[in-house]
């Protein structure tokens, strides 16, 4: 699934790379710079806000289900619903320093995100509803072990930022192509799995600058960047649980 891979893309990058364009202020040590306690602490804060916004992102698809008019008009208006989407992000990322109104911006775009996929679940809760907690247990076990392998391992995964950077240019274009001109059932079975491998090397890549060179104010960026590779892998692997079905 790539509907919501644009944001990701102008988001992650920054916020992990470039100190010198601002986007963290001087005195924010990374995380590789500190002593272990306030790493762990830093750790820590990055997991609890990506729980939390999981939440609200469930509940956001709640609030779709509750009220049938958002959720026809987010189904209704998939251009405008993408903007929002990458404007959500942008917004989380622009105050993300900003205490209070950075936790406001990270758990409404999370909610809105919940309530944009809603017309989606609520379709294949009448189809072939076991495939939704199906590719939720996925998700929490792919996820949960490409995490742990990062955290065992010790190993530094920076070197994939080239690759997904790459991979991810492949993927937007290639379901541009799909929505716009080839239409292709098959096209986009091949698309999803390739969304799932690509947000499963970010993950890797995410955790290990998480660990490494995140500054230690940037929890909120953290979150939100692990929530995004959940939130695609959890879509890519529903459109593939449900390949075939109309």
């Amino acid at each position: 699934m790539s509907d919501f891979d644009r944001q990701k893309h102008n988001y992650s990058q920054p916020n992990a790379w470039s100190p010198e364009e601002g986007m963290r202020p001087p005195q924010a040590p990374t995380a590789s710079e500190v002593t272990v306690g306030e790493r762990v602490e830093f750790i820590r804060k990055v997991y609890a806000l990506f729980f939390a916004a999981t939440l609200f992102a469930i509940g956001g698809v709640f609030i779709g289900f509750a009220f049938p008019p958002l959720m026809i008009a987010a189904a209704q208006h998939y251009w405008i619903t993408l903007i929002l989407l990458i404007g959500g992000v942008m917004a989380a990322q622009a105050v993300r320093h900003v205490p209070v109104v950075n936790l406001f911006a990270l758990f409404g775009f999370t909610t809105m995100t919940g309530v944009i996929i809603s017309p989606l679940l609520y379709y294949v809760s009448r189809t072939n509803p076991n495939s939704i907690l199906q590719a939720g247990v996925l998700t929490v076990g792919i996820f949960g072990g490409l995490t742990a392998y990062v955290f065992l391992s010790n190993r530094d995964f920076s070197f994939l930022r080239g690759m997904v950077t790459v991979g991810l240019i492949v993927v937007i274009l290639a379901s541009l192509l799909n929505v716009l001109m080839v239409g292709s059932m098959g096209f986009s079975f091949a698309i999803s799995i390739a969304v799932l491998l690509l947000f499963s090397g970010f993950v890797l890549y995410d955790t290990s600058n998480i660990i490494r060179r995140y500054p230690t104010n940037e929890y909120v960026a953290g979150a939100l960047s692990l929530y995004l590779d959940a939130f695609n892998m959890f879509l890519a692997l529903l459109r593939i649980l449900n390949a075939g079905r109309r």
